[in-house]
């Protein structure tokens, strides 16, 4: 028997370098039939779109937090919807906002007043794959297969998600329904708003990437001045070309290394499409008449990306959300659920921003061998971090090896002898692969009494963060939201 589906309220928050907007959706939660099926969401459908409107700020190195705040309680009255109602999303600062003084403190601010489990995130790279969730790429690919590249370009950044459609291996269980597999993100320090006007069609900031690309093709482009066309358009070209490198390579060329933010890519693709999200990205397909309307260089980069003769060459496809693409990506798609058959202590929850550290290669380890992994991830938890700091902390295992009753209790006592050296009333958050949270947190119970959450069927990363919610009817599944927090990089 199936059971009756469940709908949760999600909310999605993105403040960003030039806009800032909100949207309320509503969740579709539905469980198979069969005993050990674990929930999915079934659907998902926006309820209210909210306005597009400028961040604001109270001088050019603070966002002005209590506006925003204001901002996001007007939407969700418009909505109809109270905090209190809401049951998950997230709330994501993006591009050049994330690097001022007050990005982290307003991210928890707004969490903590959209409702009760909301999670404050920031991040190119997770920016980069909300985005293209919330553009349709990723559900292009799914369809049609290949890898699928979305192109978010924004005031302060280009964020690139590439999709992997042929990839089997979807999600932490492999299943069907799991969300298509995200093949690599590439971002940099390219956007619209990095060259910013005044009412007198003057230079009112230029932002530090700007100024290398100024510097590096040697154009007359000041603060204070009135630069020519000529010279505007220039280095709209020059931010166009770091675009298309950054989505063509690899090889890089070293500007746009020394413009990328992480890592880039060793490896050479071939893209099946390519899709332009973002408030500079909606504008490729159609560049504004009056290229300077913006009060920025987003008319102009627009431009240049519509006519770069490489992009007239990619397999260009329409996105389903273009501006708001990375706020419907965080109000629809930060949520998972747990495996089915978890073990909870319900008190502990809900909890946020519990700090993920891997305990990898256990299959073929025991005894000795086994203890000191476990060891060694709490060594680390302790290394990075004060415990009175953090409200729980989170070990996240890969392969426990066979799911056999006596390798389950062998895996409890390792991890419980090494649990004993933190504060006995630090919650602990142990997640596997695998679908044996229930008997293994059975076991460790028995070994350790401390509050204690065991979820199966998801993979969080070392450098991850986790937010996770309060049991779903049954008390059979938990929504979590894993996370990236990069504030101030």
């Amino acid at each position: 028997m199936t059971d009756p589906p469940r709908t949760l309220t999600s909310i999605g928050v993105d403040v960003g370098t030039t806009t800032t907007h909100a949207i309320v959706s509503r969740l579709r939660v539905e469980t198979p039939p069969g005993g050990g099926a674990s929930p999915t969401i079934a659907d998902r459908e926006i309820v209210h779109r909210g306005s597009v409107r400028e961040t604001p700020l109270l001088d050019a190195e603070t966002i002005d937090v209590e506006r925003v705040a204001e901002l996001v309680e007007d939407e969700l009255d418009a909505a109809g919807v109270a905090p209190a109602a809401i049951d998950t999303g997230a709330v994501i600062i993006t591009g050049e906002t994330a690097r001022r003084e007050n990005a982290e403190p307003l991210a928890h601010r707004l969490a903590d007043d959209a409702g009760q489990f909301v999670a404050a995130t920031a991040g190119a790279s997770l920016e980069a794959i909300l985005a293209g969730r919330g553009s349709g790429a990723a559900a292009r690919a799914a369809r049609f297969g290949g890898l699928v590249a979305n192109v978010d370009v924004g005031g302060g950044t280009t964020n690139v998600a590439i999709f992997d459609g042929d990839d089997s291996s979807r999600g932490a269980s492999g299943s069907p329904g799991d969300p298509v597999a995200v093949r690599e993100t590439r971002c940099l320090d390219v956007g619209g708003r990095l060259v910013a006007f005044d009412d007198a069609g003057r230079i009112a900031s230029i932002s530090p990437p700007a100024r290398t690309l100024v510097e590096a093709i040697d154009a007359p482009i000041a603060e204070g001045e009135s630069p020519d066309e000529a010279a505007l358009e220039a280095l709209a070209a020059a931010m166009a070309d770091r675009i298309v490198d950054l989505v063509a390579g690899p090889p890089f060329d070293e500007r746009t290394r020394a413009l990328a933010i992480g890592n880039l890519p060793e490896d050479p693709i071939d893209l099946s499409g390519v899709v332009f999200s973002g408030g500079v990205g909606r504008l490729v397909a159609s560049p504004p008449e009056d290229p300077f309307a913006y009060g920025d260089l987003g008319g102009p980069l627009a431009a240049a990306l519509a006519d770069h003769k490489r992009v007239r060459s990619w397999p260009v496809r329409d996105p389903a959300e273009d501006i708001r693409a990375t706020v419907v990506g965080a109000g629809t798609e930060t949520t998972t659920l747990s495996g089915r058959t978890v073990s909870l202590d319900p008190s502990a929850l809900p909890l946020r921003n519990v700090p993920v550290v891997p305990v990898s290669n256990l299959a073929d380890c025991d005894g000795d061998s086994l203890a000191s992994r476990f060891d060694a991830a709490v060594a680390e938890h302790a290394e990075r971090r004060e415990f009175d700091a953090v409200d729980a902390i989170a070990l996240s295992i890969d392969d426990v090896g066979p799911l056999s009753y006596d390798r389950l209790v062998a895996v409890a006592d390792a991890l419980a002898g090494a649990l004993g050296s933190l504060p006995p009333s630090l919650p602990v958050v142990v997640v596997t692969r695998q679908n044996c949270a229930k008997a293994l947190g059975q076991a460790l119970r028995r070994k350790r009494d401390r509050p204690l959450v065991v979820l199966d069927e998801l993979a969080p990363a070392g450098g991850d963060y986790l937010d996770v919610g309060e049991p779903m009817t049954g008390g059979e599944s938990v929504p979590v939201v894993v996370k990236t927090l990069a504030f101030g990089t």
